[in-house]
């Protein structure tokens, strides 16, 4: 009766199941199921990557040009020094030449020059503070990665031009990417900003600045 009972019981279930569409395992039917399944198999990928550590000095050497409004463009030479306060914030002090060219009032009339070899030369000195805004990641292949980020700086300082020293105001950004903990390659672009009088009227002039340079940690 008991026997009767129980196959009675199993085949009501099986029929059940059928109507409902569920599929019925047993415990030996899912061990052979998990046997089957891809296990993955993914390896991490351990690399070093560069950083930079608080309260590093930089020192860094730039080359590129400079456009002295209403005197052309013409050749830069930088030295610059940066103290990283902390990842985000960094102190920069900033050492540049270059030189004015004739302006186009001068080729155009070829008459008197109107500024001397010597007071076309400049030089100017800044302190700037710098933020970097967008800190990221370069990947040039699955097992090479670079630390990169993007920055604001502005400042002031000082610039010997056209025979007198001029108050100036800087601003701009830069590119910076680490080769490794020691080596860095920086691309800047700066607006500075101060009043010339060759023309016989104190104009504000933009000066805009575009280097690339690299860097050296200690």
């Amino acid at each position: 009766m008991e026997n009767w009972f129980r196959n009675l019981f199993l085949n009501l279930l099986i029929l059940f199941c059928s109507f409902f569409n569920t599929p019925v395992f047993s415990a030996d039917d899912k061990k052979a199921e998990n046997s089957v399944l891809i296990q993955p198999e993914v390896e991490r990928q351990i690399f070093k990557e560069a950083q930079i550590n608080g309260d590093d000095f930089e020192v860094l050497f730039f080359a590129g040009f400079l456009s002295i409004e209403d005197f052309g463009v013409n050749p830069l030479l930088a030295f610059k020094l940066n103290y990283h306060v902390n990842e985000m914030v960094f102190v920069q002090v900033t050492l540049a030449q270059s030189e004015g060219s004739e302006t186009s009032y001068e080729v155009i009339t070829k008459g008197a020059p109107l500024l001397t070899d010597a007071e076309r030369e400049l030089q100017y000195y800044s302190i700037n503070i710098g933020y970097n805004l967008l800190p990221g990641e370069a990947f040039l292949s699955d097992q090479t990665t670079f630390n990169t980020t993007f920055y604001l700086i502005a400042g002031i300082g000082n610039t010997d031009f056209a025979g007198s020293d001029r108050f100036t105001f800087n601003y701009g950004g830069g590119y910076r990417f680490l080769l490794n903990d020691s080596i860095s390659i920086t691309t800047e672009f700066r607006n500075n900003i101060f009043d010339v009088d060759a023309f016989g009227l104190i104009k504000k002039t933009n000066n805009l600045e575009f280097s690339v340079g690299a860097g050296w940690f200690f």
